[in-house]
């Protein structure tokens, strides 16, 4: 019995342990208040990242501008996955249900969404830009400009840029998808928002090069430019992330303990509570 259940112990650790952390999260990227109240959990399907009383003290900078947080597909549980479908042409799909609050502000001060880094950049040896790094979004912004609603806007690094198609964000859930095709080297978005999907054509990065050697995720930013209020605040979620299909399910999927690892610790958590009963 022993040696059995240790054949299955060893198979299941060699089943999870890749899958162990699906996301890393990288706060406070940049801060302009780090001592702000920021926390992050997985709860029914959903990433949820907030900062709490963003009032740029006491270790900012004299004039306040963000507090940035980014999080990353991973493979490992340790570091940002790095996807290349240039090198074989296949594709990359990445989604998630975007949810942003506060919503209808009249300043921007919440800016979320998808987050993609290529490194390095540019590609071309001897320019002394080798070890660059060339980021980019897909975001979505809460300033009520107007009652028009917030931008919905991808730019940055050597990402395509695109307008939304029109698009603006009135608050609620809205369904972000980024495609990139390693066949054609090119990107192509798509927001399904208020029963309406904007979807871009397949847009080229800029050099014909596509992208290389790129992580992707997500971004929250809350701005305190030009802004009377003294303690913002953002609560962004990310729900039902998927790669290619498959559903991200967060950290804590088999990590019983929640030590960022699914491994001995967890079945035995199990073992000696087995039988305790529902409640």
């Amino acid at each position: 019995m022993k040696q059995l259940l240790g054949t299955i112990g060893a198979s299941l650790l060699l089943a999870t342990c890749a899958m162990a952390q699906d996301v890393i999260v990288r706060p406070y990227v940049f801060a302009d208040d780090a001592s702000s109240n920021f926390s992050y959990n997985w709860s029914n399907g959903c990433l949820t990242l907030q900062d709490l009383s963003v009032d740029g003290n006491p270790f900012s900078r004299e004039n306040p501008w963000a507090n940035r947080h980014h999080w990353f597909v991973t493979m490992d549980g340790i570091s940002p996955a790095i996807f290349d479908p240039n090198a074989d042409g296949s594709s990359l799909e990445v989604s998630f249900t975007l949810n942003l609050a506060p919503a209808m502000q009249d300043n921007r001060t919440v800016e979320g969404g998808l987050y993609v880094v290529e490194k390095p950049f540019p590609r071309i040896p001897g320019t002394g830009q080798e070890t660059w790094f060339a980021d980019g979004v897909l975001m979505i912004a809460n300033e009520n400009a107007g009652g028009n609603g917030g931008e919905i806007a991808a730019f940055g690094g050597r990402m395509p840029f695109w307008g939304g198609a029109g698009a603006r964000y009135m608050g609620g859930p809205a369904k972000v998808t980024f495609r990139y095709n390693g066949a054609t080297m090119k990107a192509q978005y798509e927001v399904e928002y208020n029963g309406n999907t904007y979807t871009s054509p397949e847009l080229n990065p800029g050099d014909g090069q596509g992208l290389r050697f790129f992580s992707i995720g997500g971004f929250v930013q809350i701005n305190r430019i030009n802004d009377a209020d003294p303690n913002r605040q953002a609560v962004v979620s990310w729900c039902d992330i998927k790669v290619n299909g498959r559903t991200i399910v967060g950290r804590s999927a088999g990590d019983v303990n929640l030590d960022g690892c699914v491994d001995d610790s967890d079945l035995l958590m199990i073992l000696f509570n087995f039988g305790a009963g529902c409640n």
